[in-house]
């Protein structure tokens, strides 16, 4: 595989490596590829750290039980009602 086929497969497994859910073997070629390519450490590090804020934006607590659901009704709810409306006239 040339250089640029491994850049392309890395870029592929890119997210994934970045959050540590990558396989073993998968992981393993991609961090041999990272060895030796600059442009590809770079893009990793910049995911790890979107990955990094993203894992900061999650509550401290799991939401009470039925929220989802009341979140869902409220939503259709919504929705529903922006269906039945009619534009306002100028």
């Amino acid at each position: 595989m040339s250089s640029d086929a491994h850049c392309e497969k890395l870029r592929e497994v890119g997210a994934e490596l970045a959050l540590g859910v990558l396989p073993g073997r998968e992981r393993a070629e991609a961090v041999a590829h990272l060895d030796g390519c600059a442009d590809c450490r770079e893009y990793v590090r910049q995911l790890t750290g979107i990955g990094d804020r993203l894992i900061g934006l999650l509550p401290d607590a799991e939401p009470p039980p039925g929220f989802e659901t009341r979140v869902a009704r409220s939503l259709a709810r919504q929705a529903a009602g922006a269906e039945g409306q009619r534009p306002a006239r100028t």
